[in-house]
């Protein structure tokens, strides 16, 4: 499985598996209803300074093309911008909701029962907050190497 895979303590001796790939996209729009990035996005402009949310908002970031054209420079910036985050829980819990699903493929549990199973304490923890940072590096570095096209016809 591609991706990052982390197993958490769940705080009362069992463990809690994440795991945030490209099927986490999915998950989230279908549990939410909103565009996962977007969202990464938004909370990186939420907590920037007043300088990088305008040099955000000039990104016009909108699909993961948009990010693969980011210079590493400015990937750098937006990871950095999130790194102080402002409080936002209902993007935590929604983004843990869809890591803890996507662990779960492919059974595909229902959303409520899913966010009953975060630990409350997770949403307040700063160790736990580390870990989410982990994961939305994932989303938002792009190794440019690894997306190759081949010209040509048959």
């Amino acid at each position: 499985m591609y991706g990052l895979v982390k197993t958490m303590d769940d705080g009362q001796g069992g463990k809690i598996k994440l795991v945030g790939n490209a099927l986490t996209f999915i998950i989230y729009k279908n549990y939410f209803g909103r565009d996962l990035l977007i969202d990464i996005v938004s909370f990186a402009k939420n907590n920037a300074d007043a300088g990088m949310v305008k040099k955000f908002n000039g990104l016009n970031i909108r699909t993961v093309e948009d990010l693969a054209t980011l210079t590493e420079i400015e990937q750098e910036q937006l990871l950095s911008a999130m790194g102080g985050f402002r409080f936002d829980t209902e993007f935590t819990l929604n983004f843990i909701a869809a890591l803890m699903a996507t662990a779960r493929y492919p059974e595909k549990p229902d959303v409520i029962d899913v966010i009953v199973g975060i630990p409350p304490h997770w949403i307040a923890d700063s160790g736990i907050i580390t870990e989410l940072m982990e994961f939305l590096s994932l989303f938002i570095t792009a190794k440019k190497a690894a997306v190759s096209h081949s010209g040509g016809g048959l």
